[in-house]
């Protein structure tokens, strides 16, 4: 597995058709090491050489969603493949963002971060997370 760290993410990218239980779990313990020691919150899986997931994988996709969701961070998958798409669609508890290519997603993740910078300034401004709007 190829492994590309930049400040503000961090892309995955399984080299073989399979992303399987050994994989996920390889994911798994990279993700937990960035995100407890680095505080990384954003992840990019590339999943464009893949055409296989296994529940593992799912289970693993959907623990990631979550903690992306909780610290304001974004899970991005990259695949076009439509099998891959539509399996993963059905088989996780939330919706994921699947886009069709790597600039896509690392723009994604720098819109995200944009958009909590003026989120927490807003909070900011208004004197509290709470409104009335």
């Amino acid at each position: 597995m190829e492994i590309n760290k930049s400040e503000q993410y961090v892309v995955f990218k399984p080299l073989g058709a399979s992303f399987d239980d050994t994989v996920a779990a390889a994911v798994e313990k990279n993700i937990a090491v960035m995100y407890s020691s680095e505080g990384k919150i954003n992840f990019i899986l590339n999943l464009l050489k893949v055409d296989s997931i296994s529940p593992g994988a799912i289970t693993l996709l959907n623990k990631v969603q979550r903690i992306c969701k909780n610290e304001s961070g974004l899970l991005v998958l990259i695949s076009t493949n439509n099998d891959v798409i539509d399996f993963i669609s059905g088989a996780t508890e939330d919706f994921l963002l699947i886009l069709p290519s790597e600039e896509e997603a690392i723009d994604a993740v720098y819109m995200n971060e944009l958009e909590n910078d003026f989120k927490d300034e807003q909070d900011e401004e208004f004197g509290s997370e709470e409104s009335d709007y």
